[in-house]
């Protein structure tokens, strides 16, 4: 059957640059067939009429300032993002260059900042946690320098003070340069009422007057605000502030959270609709003001993600699905929030180690900035395999779990990107692609696991992160494009990325 739009019968999907991904199961090679079956799967690739763009860095990350206070009260107060120090400028450098998200709930909450020079008031602050220093700055800024990333920065709003703010905002500017990609002031103000941080009502207006102050330290249009969440509830405050602010922010931003609580739900065409219509009025809201939008804090379920959901298999295939749902749609970049405690582990908050992409195997390694990877981390490095460029229309016709996303790359290729999202046991799909009148040969890489629920297993091309942080994929199997079609078998619960080789 047809797939279109938001039907389940017909579904349309964009795809860029010479890599298609194709999902496939248990490691083993997309076998070539010659004549496509009647239950198989069609794909057709629109070449002529490209549009959107895949950006470097759209993949991105997103933590708690907690992450970066080597100053703390509580746990592992010794400093993240050092270069000098475990394996996570190896991880970072797997996922190209992009764009690290510091900030979260914890900003607002409990982090206090002191200036250069000065000791941490005692005692501190009965609401304070966490500090951090312009030490903190310059051990991020040597983190970014030797990573190729940049970063957005949170300043605590929720309990402001002018004069810090002024001292971080300098610092921020002063340490970062160019790396910071933009300061945020505050975070989840709609949040502000409930958590007591404000009188109610606290809705645009207030929240505004709030933001212009601190956002007068920073000046320069390096903003990146205003980060609300719940974004059904909130888009007429996201609209008002896109209108009113878009001529001193360099990027609009929200937060998000698919809401699904199953692994039938987090990889059915329901939750690839919605997650996409959930935020659709702000991205309407700034493409309207002219200003990009990233949902810089976003992940598969708002809390620390759901155990057997958020932690296992079906969470790659989901990331790299989402990823190209919203880059096709038009958003400049995701920031999938995380920490870097223990896998698994109960926080500080209650909260748990469920969705984070990376995080420590033990206590020890914890200590040592030595991290692991859950299966997330996959999905995402495989949608960084879809290189930049330009999205080309797609259409999709299957009687299957199948979504696809077609990229006309900025190094002459074409990417394909092919997603299965069905369960590991079923029978692997015929897909056969259109690509045009083009004949030779293209690349597959391979993104697989066990077993939708497992949590081990997962590979790209048989490969796994390795405990320096490596990611090195075997060489990808090679199908033949003959007469401007890839005929290939696709596994169930599996995905790939097709590149193709001269056919331009």
């Amino acid at each position: 059957m047809a797939r279109s739009g938001t039907s389940r019968l017909l579904r349309r999907f964009a795809l860029a640059a010479t890599a298609v991904v194709l999902a496939v199961s248990g490691g083993q090679a997309v076998a070539a067939w010659a004549e496509p079956a009647a239950t198989g799967t069609t794909i057709a690739v629109d070449r002529a009429h490209p549009f959107g763009a895949l950006p470097r860095d759209f993949v991105g990350l997103s933590y708690e300032m907690r992450e970066l206070s080597a100053l703390c009260t509580t746990g592992d107060c010794t400093g993240n993002f050092n270069a000098k120090l475990g394996n996570l400028v190896a991880l970072y450098h797997n996922l190209g260059r992009s764009n690290v998200r510091i900030a979260g709930n914890q900003l607002d909450r409990d982090t206090l900042w002191v200036p250069a020079g000065q000791q941490p008031p005692s005692p501190l602050p009965t609401w304070t946690q966490d500090v951090v220093t312009p030490a903190d700055i310059a051990r991020l800024n040597g983190f970014l320098r030797a990573t190729g990333w940049k970063a957005e920065v949170g300043i605590n709003l929720a309990h402001y003070d002018p004069a810090l703010a002024a001292d971080e905002a300098h610092a921020l500017l002063d340490i970062l340069g160019r790396r910071l990609v933009g300061a945020e002031c505050g975070n989840e103000p709609n949040h502000y009422a409930s958590n007591g941080y404000r009188p109610s009502p606290y809705g645009f207006a207030e929240h505004q007057k709030d933001w212009e102050a601190c956002a007068a330290l920073v000046g320069g249009n390096r903003l990146a605000a205003p980060d609300l969440s719940a974004p059904t509830g909130t888009a007429t405050w996201f609209s008002q502030f896109a209108q009113a602010e878009s001529g001193r922010i360099d990027m609009l931003t929200a937060h998000n959270y698919t809401g699904a609580t199953t692994i039938a739900q987090l990889l059915s065409p329901q939750i690839h609709d919605k997650e996409l219509a959930d935020v659709s009025a702000q991205l309407a809201a700034a493409q309207a003001v002219h200003v990009p939008i990233r949902l810089d804090e976003t992940n598969s379920a708002v809390g620390g993600g759901i155990a057997g959901v958020s932690d296992v298999y079906a969470a790659a295939l989901w990331a790299l699905d989402y990823n190209m749902v919203l880059a096709q749609a038009g958003f400049a970049g995701l920031n999938f929030h995380g920490g870097f405690g223990v896998c698994g582990a109960p926080l500080f908050n209650g909260k748990f180690q469920r969705y984070t992409p990376i995080c420590a195997a033990n206590m020890q390694d914890q200590a040592a900035k030595v991290y692991t990877v859950t299966p997330e981390y996959y999905g995402l490095y495989m949608a960084t395999r879809m290189g930049t460029g330009r999205f080309l229309p797609v259409t999709v016709t299957s009687d299957r779990n199948v979504t696809a996303y077609a990229v006309r790359g900025t190094d002459g290729h074409l990417r394909i990107a092919v997603i299965e999202k069905d369960d590991t046991t079923g029978a692997p799909v015929p897909v056969s692609i259109a690509v045009g009148g083009s004949s030779g040969t293209a690349a597959v890489l391979h993104l697989t696991g066990s077993t939708l629920a497992s949590a081990d297993g997962v590979a790209v091309q048989g490969a796994t992160v390795d405990r320096n942080g490596h990611l090195r994929p075997g060489h990808a199997d090679r199908v033949p494009v003959s007469n401007g079609a890839v005929n290939l078998d696709v596994a169930a619960g599996s995905a790939v990325i097709i590149t193709l080789d001269g056919c331009d």
